[in-house]
């Protein structure tokens, strides 16, 4: 998914992308910047370096890499703004399933080995990671944020409103979490099952149609 963040992003916001290897960091930075024909400011660093002087960071990795990835930032953070896209699953050659840590979710799992001032928000794990590094696909999908901080809160629903068509939608506190991160195997399950690329969620009002990628089903 980083890669898709990088490429929305870049157009109003300086992206510095982080790796443990600056290396790995500095050829991702340059991947995008071609796609963006060298527009923008994006950049590479290994993951303190990236984490420094940062207002949000996301953390694009697998969950199985959360802890290791912490432990790297945890004398990086100053009290910013830490995003977690993360889901822990598994997959049993059947069906995905949602598998979460001792804490209650990966977001709750983030809270507990970061730093105390970071500001945690569960967000963007519905979100195609194809899709979204298409830049000229309209996603036309929910977002749904979990935290416990309103500023926080806001600044990651203003960087959803900046990528085109996606809402960002409001579920409770960052306890809450489990219930969102559930929804990403899901959806994968669906996807699967009846072979649609680049699912999404959409919440709609009552009697209107729930979709789910382009399945239409009768609320309620």
């Amino acid at each position: 998914m980083g890669m898709g963040f990088a490429l929305r992003w870049a157009a109003n916001h300086e992206i510095v992308i982080g790796s443990r290897k600056a290396d790995k960091a500095i050829e991702s930075a340059y991947a995008v910047k071609q796609i963006l024909d060298h527009e923008g400011d994006v950049w590479g660093a290994d993951n303190s370096s990236a984490v420094s002087e940062a207002d949000a960071i996301v953390l694009c990795v697998p969950h199985e890499h959360l802890s290791s990835v912490a432990a790297d930032l945890t004398g990086c953070i100053k009290g910013c703004v830490v995003i977690s896209p993360i889901v822990p699953m598994s997959y049993n050659g059947k069906f995905f399933r949602y598998c979460p840590p001792s804490e209650g979710s990966a977001a709750l799992q983030a809270k507990s080995l970061l730093p105390a001032d970071a500001r945690i928000v569960s967000a963007f794990h519905t979100i195609s990671a194809s899709a979204l590094a298409a830049r000229e696909v309209e996603l036309r999908a929910d977002t749904f944020l979990c935290g416990d901080d309103q500023q926080a809160l806001e600044l990651v629903r203003g960087l959803a409103l900046e990528m085109r068509s996606i809402r960002p939608l409001m579920v409770g506190p960052l306890e809450a979490s489990s219930l969102i991160e559930s929804l990403t195997p899901m959806l994968l399950n669906a996807a699967r099952k009846n072979k649609i690329k680049d699912a999404g969620i959409s919440v709609v009002s009552e009697g209107k149609a729930a979709q789910i990628g382009d399945i239409k089903a009768p609320c309620g």
